[in-house]
């Protein structure tokens, strides 16, 4: 492929192209007071599809350092006021409730989880929780300076998102992006001491599909897990490029053309550590079976198997990524009603909301290759 064949991507500064907007599901506007109906009393959080949710998203802020051409506008979006975002206690009393219900894994998310000045102190509070598994999902760009900290606060796992290694590619999808960095930062996760580091690429025809196999070489070289994702229809759908959408078929499809016959893995070697979406095939590479995880949530949704929940920065539970309503859990923080002055009365009505709330959680939802039906939200925001 050459280089004249990539999407055109504007400067940075530059304002992206107008297009049409996109269609969009309905947007239903889920009741957010006090005056639940009394909900069942429960010890797992469940929703209407007796799916359980075992799995807690975090936002931790909607700034992020890069302006990934589809995750932002390049001019960035209307950030919310920093009083509005969850302060340290509130986070941790969110987590201790949903530990009571049976959540047991936490991703750390962004916008850029890493601009958050407090992130090494929030790992040390929710790591002190139990949890089963904490995750933090970053760009990479500061994980020279973060990674042993964190390693020492007690984080468990990173995944790093990296989309290229050529870094005039790199510098265009991220827009102000380093690629120097953001590998010595991967270096840093090695070296202190993080295991089943994840690699997690957006994967783009004509920008980057003639460079997967050798990410997963470097990935295979270094112990780290390659993922390939598949580019989503959010932020009303126009921050995709026409054309550009490469289904998990034809991935699988390069897979074998460069390594081979795809290989069974042994259920231990099928799933790694963590309980996301993506399905896995294994290669074999230098004489090994290495995996290659495949986020396909457009051609194969996963969303009979859905676990997970998404809290924002500000508070709001969104219960499926693809739509843009959401019930606000901020006010149940910081109500000043009597009746939840203790911390214990908090933690049941927050429990007794999510788990009405969860009761009108969709089946699925209906993203197309077209960069059609999904939500106006833009990914920064909510932390995918």
């Amino acid at each position: 492929m050459t280089e004249t064949s990539l999407p055109t991507l504007p400067p940075p500064g530059e304002r992206e192209p107008s297009r049409a907007r996109s269609l969009h599901l309905p947007v239903l506007q889920e009741p957010c007071g006090l005056g639940f109906a009394s909900p069942p009393r429960h010890e797992t959080l469940q929703d209407g599809h007796q799916r359980t949710i075992t799995y807690l998203r975090i936002s931790l802020t909607d700034r992020c350092n890069y302006r990934c051409t589809y995750c932002m506008p390049s001019e960035g979006i209307e950030l919310v006021p920093k009083a509005d975002i969850l302060r340290l206690p509130e986070l941790e009393e969110i987590v201790s409730a949903l530990i009571r219900v049976g959540v047991r894994r936490v991703r750390l998310t962004g916008g850029e989880p890493t601009v958050r000045k407090d992130l090494v102190d929030l790992v040390a509070r929710l790591a002190g929780l139990g949890l089963a598994d904490l995750s933090l999902s970053t760009n990479g760009q500061r994980l020279t300076e973060l990674a042993q900290p964190l390693r020492r606060a007690g984080l468990h796992r990173i995944n790093v998102s990296l989309d290229t290694l050529d870094a005039a590619r790199f510098r265009r999808v991220t827009r102000r992006g380093q690629l120097a960095q953001v590998l010595a930062g991967l270096e840093a996760v090695r070296a202190a001491g993080f295991r089943h580091t994840k690699m997690n690429t957006v994967a783009m025809r004509g920008f980057n599909d003639d460079e997967v196999a050798t990410l997963c070489r470097y990935a295979f070289e270094r112990d780290f897990i390659p993922r390939f994702i598949e580019l989503m229809p959010i932020g009303e759908g126009t921050l995709g490029y026409p054309g550009t959408f490469l289904p998990t078929t034809e991935l699988r499809q390069i897979l074998r053309r460069e390594f081979g016959s795809l290989c069974a893995l042994s259920a231990a070697e099928d799933r790694p550590p963590g309980v996301g979406p993506a399905r896995y095939v294994g290669v074999s590479y230098q004489g090994q079976p290495r995996r290659v995880g495949l986020i396909s949530a457009v051609s194969e949704p996963f969303c009979d198997s859905c676990n997970r929940i998404r809290l924002s920065a500000t508070g709001s539970l969104h219960t499926c990524l693809a739509y843009d309503d959401a019930t606000e859990l901020a006010d149940l923080l910081r109500s000043q009603d009597p009746a939840l002055r203790e911390p214990l009365a908090r933690q049941r009505a927050l429990r007794d909301r999510i788990q009405t709330v969860l009761q009108r959680k969709r089946s699925g939802h209906a993203f197309t290759s077209a960069g059609c039906g999904g939500p106006a939200k833009h990914m920064v925001a909510i932390g995918g």
